[in-house]
C-alpha cells in the first residue's frame, strides 16, 4: 500500500508540472547550426543569385567556408556549377521592429536596455527603417517604421516598466507593422521574463505569422528567461536566440544580430530551366564534421526580354551587293538561334555565333524589301526585329549619249558612276574591244571615232567597285562617213564596189534581220542544238526540242544559266516558229550579242551564229 501510495503521488506531481509548464509545443532537437536563405533574386533569370547566412549555435555568424562544403540543386536536381563567396550585405536595406519588454519586471533592466538599443540603432544603414513596439499587459506600437534615428532614440527614452508581459501579442504586432516591407524584415525582441498566458495569439501563431511573412526573430533574453523557449522561437523563423545573465551584456548582443545580418554569403549560378514564367525551388545544403543543415527558397524562372538593334542599317535605308546584317543582340542568356527572313522568306538559320549573315542583294529585284529578324536564346525567350530597306544594283553607270546618237569626231564621254563600296575601274568597249580605262574621279573616256568604220558601232561602259560588283550601260550609236582619216575607209568602200564585193557589215545584217520579213526556209531545220563555249557547263550540248528556252542568271526561273554579273536575271528567250528559232532580248539595255552584234528585238536564227550573253557563249547548230 505504502509502494502504491508513493507512486501515486509521484504521478501527481509530474501532471501538476506539465499543468505549469509554459504553454510551448514540443520540438525535435534543432540542429547545432543554422543556415538560413534571406533572399533569392531572379530578375536575371536564367541566372539565380542567392543570399544566405551560417550561423553557430550562439547565433555567430560562421566565416570563411569552403565552396566544397555548399552543395546545389534546383528542383532536386544537382547543380555542379555555381559560384559562392562571402557576402557584407550592407546593401540591402533592413525594416527592424524593436520590441521591448516593458513589464514591471524590468525596471532594473530597461535602462541598459534602452542604451544598447540606442547604440545598436546608430550602427544602422541611412536606409534602414526601424520601429519600436514596447509590451506589457498588452502591446503598444510607441514608433512607426521610420528613418529618422532621433525620433526612434525619443521613444526609447520614453518608456516605463510596469505591469505583466503579453509576449505574444508584441510579436505578432511587429509582425504587422513589418508586412508591407519590401526590405528584409527583422524582429528583435528584449525581454527578461516569459509570456504570461495573457496574449490573445499562441506560440504556434507567432510562428506562423513570421514564416509566412518571411520575418526573422532574434530574441534576446536575460534574467530568468526560459531559454529553450525562445531558441525555438528563434530557429523556427530563421533568426537565432541570445540569453546573458544581466543586462549589461545587451550591446554586445546587439552587435551580434547586426553581424548576423550583416556577414552573409552570396551564392549564383545558371539555371538549367526554361523561361516558362512558373515557380520553382532551390536548395542549399551546408555539410559541417558533426553533421549538415538546409534551407530552400522558390523563386521564379522569368520570361526576359531579348533587344535586336543594327548599328549601320534603318528603315528605308538603301543597301547593294554583298550585305552583311550583324545585328546587336542582348538576351538574358546564350543566343541560340538567329533566322533571317526577306519578304516572308526564309533566307538563313544561324545556329552558333557570330550571329551574322552575309547576304546577296542581287538575289532579289531592285525595290523595296521587308526583312525580318528572329532571336530564340537557350531559355527559350524571343524577339523579333522588322526592317524595310530598299535594294539598288551595287553600281551604276551612265552616260551622256543617247540611242542612236550621231558622232563625228573625237569627243569626250563624261560618265557618272555611284557606287557605294568605292569604284576600282571604270572600262570603255567598242564592239566589246576594250579601248580605254579609267581609275579616278571624274571618270570620262576619250573617243576618236575616226578610228572606226563609219556606221553602228555597239559602246559598253563597264564599272567594277572594291568588291568586284560590276554595273554595265551599253548602247549603239551611227558615227558618220567623215574627211580626214575616214577619207581611207571611202577608197576603200568605192574600190571594192568597183571589184563587185559585197561587205557584209555585221550590224547590216542585224539590221536586216530585225527588219526584213522572214521569208519560209527552203529546207526545215533539223535537231537544232544550243553548245555551250564558254560558261558554267562549257561543252554541254543543249537541245532545243520545240519549247520555249529561257536564258538568265536566276536558276531557279531560267533553262539556262548564265555566268557573269553581266547576264541579267532574265536576259532572253528562244522560241520555235515556223520558219526556225528565233531569240529575243528581255531588257533591251543589257542585249544578246550574235556574231558580236547586239540583238535588241526578235531575230532568227541561222546556223552557226555565234550567241553571247554576260560571260557565257553558245554556237547554234541546225
Amino acid at each position: 500500500m505504502k509502494k502504491s501510495g508513493f507512486a501515486i503521488i509521484i504521478v501527481l506531481l509530474a501532471i501538476a508540472t506539465l499543468a505549469f509548464q509554459p504553454a510551448f509545443p514540443s520540438f525535435a532537437q534543432a540542429s547545432q547550426v543554422n543556415l538560413n536563405i534571406v533572399s533569392v533574386n531572379d530578375d536575371a533569370f536564367p541566372i539565380v543569385e542567392l543570399v544566405f547566412s551560417v550561423s553557430d549555435p550562439q547565433g555567430f555568424p560562421i566565416k570563411d567556408i569552403e565552396k566544397a562544403s555548399f552543395s546545389l540543386s534546383e528542383d532536386n536536381q544537382a547543380i555542379a556549377n555555381y559560384t559562392v563567396a562571402p557576402f557584407m550585405n550592407t546593401e540591402t536595406p533592413l525594416s527592424v521592429a524593436l520590441v521591448v519588454d516593458t513589464s514591471g519586471s524590468m525596471v532594473r533592466s530597461l535602462p541598459d536596455a534602452v542604451s544598447a538599443a540606442q547604440d545598436f540603432i546608430a550602427t544602422l544603414g541611412a536606409n534602414d527603417q526601424v520601429a519600436l513596439i514596447a509590451f506589457k499587459e498588452k502591446a503598444d506600437l510607441v514608433q512607426e517604421l521610420t528613418a529618422d534615428r532621433d525620433l526612434i532614440n525619443q521613444a526609447l527614452q520614453g518608456l516605463t516598466a510596469v505591469g505583466d508581459s503579453a509576449m505574444f501579442d508584441s510579436v505578432i504586432e511587429a509582425i504587422n507593422t513589418l508586412k508591407p516591407r519590401t526590405e528584409r524584415k527583422v524582429v528583435v525582441l528584449i525581454t527578461d521574463g516569459y509570456e504570461t498566458g495573457i496574449s490573445a495569439f499562441d506560440f504556434n501563431q507567432v510562428v506562423d505569422e513570421a514564416v509566412r511573412w518571411s520575418t526573422h526573430i532574434y530574441p534576446i533574453g536575460i534574467g530568468g528567461v526560459h531559454k529553450d523557449n525562445l531558441d525555438k522561437l528563434a530557429k523556427l523563423t530563421g533568426g537565432f536566440a541570445q540569453v546573458n545573465p544581466d543586462s549589461s551584456a545587451l550591446s554586445d548582443a546587439f552587435k551580434n544580430v547586426l553581424e548576423n545580418l550583416r556577414n552573409q554569403y552570396k551564392l549564383e549560378y545558371e539555371s538549367s530551366l526554361m523561361a516558362d514564367g512558373s515557380e520553382h525551388s532551390a536548395l542549399v545544403t551546408y555539410a559541417y564534421p558533426e553533421g549538415s543543415v538546409s534551407d530552400d527558397r522558390r523563386f521564379i524562372a522569368k520570361t526576359g526580354t531579348i533587344t535586336i538593334s543594327f548599328t549601320d542599317l534603318a528603315d528605308g535605308q538603301e543597301i547593294s551587293g554583298d550585305v552583311l546584317f550583324s545585328p546587336g543582340i542582348l538576351a538574358p542568356a546564350r543566343v541560340s538561334q538567329l533566322e533571317v527572313l526577306v519578304d516572308d522568306k526564309l533566307v538563313t538559320s544561324v545556329l552558333s555565333a557570330p550571329f551574322e549573315c552575309l547576304w546577296d542583294s542581287s538575289l532579289v529585284e531592285p525595290g523595296a524589301h521587308n526583312f525580318v529578324f528572329n532571336v530564340t536564346d537557350e531559355v527559350g525567350n524571343n524577339a523579333t526585329k522588322s526592317l524595310n530597306l530598299s535594294v539598288v544594283p551595287a553600281v551604276t553607270i551612265t552616260s551622256n549619249l543617247a540611242a542612236d546618237q550621231v558622232l563625228s569626231g573625237t569627243i569626250t564621254i563624261p560618265l557618272e558612276v555611284k557606287a557605294a563600296r568605292g569604284i576600282a575601274r571604270v572600262e570603255f568597249f567598242v564592239d566589246n574591244v576594250k579601248i580605254a580605262e579609267d581609275k579616278e574621279s571624274p571618270y570620262e573616256i576619250e573617243w576618236d571615232t575616226r578610228s572606226v568604220i563609219p556606221g553602228y558601232h555597239d559602246l559598253r561602259f563597264v564599272a567594277t567597285d572594291l568588291e568586284q560588283n560590276i554595273g554595265e550601260n551599253q548602247l549603239r550609236v551611227n558615227v558618220e562617213l567623215q574627211k580626214a582619216n575616214n577619207l581611207l575607209w571611202v577608197a576603200i568602200i568605192i574600190l571594192l564596189a568597183a571589184l563587185g564585193v559585197i561587205i557584209p557589215f555585221a550590224t547590216r545584217k542585224n539590221q536586216s534581220r530585225k527588219k526584213a520579213p522572214v521569208q519560209p526556209a527552203a529546207v526545215p531545220e533539223q535537231n537544232p542544238t544550243l553548245t555551250e563555249r564558254a560558261g558554267l557547263e562549257p561543252g554541254h550540248v543543249w537541245k532545243l526540242s520545240g519549247g520555249e528556252i529561257r536564258l538568265g542568271r536566276k536558276r531557279d526561273e531560267n533553262d539556262i544559266i548564265l555566268k557573269g554579273t553581266s547576264a541579267s536575271r532574265f536576259h532572253a528567250v528562244i522560241n520555235p516558229t515556223p520558219n526556225g528559232y528565233s531569240i529575243k532580248t528581255l531588257n533591251r539595255e543589257n542585249p544578246v550579242y550574235i556574231n558580236d552584234q547586239a540583238v535588241t528585238d526578235q531575230v532568227l536564227l541561222v546556223s552557226g551564229d555565234l550567241i553571247r550573253a554576260g560571260e557565257s557563249e553558245f554556237l547554234y547548230e541546225a
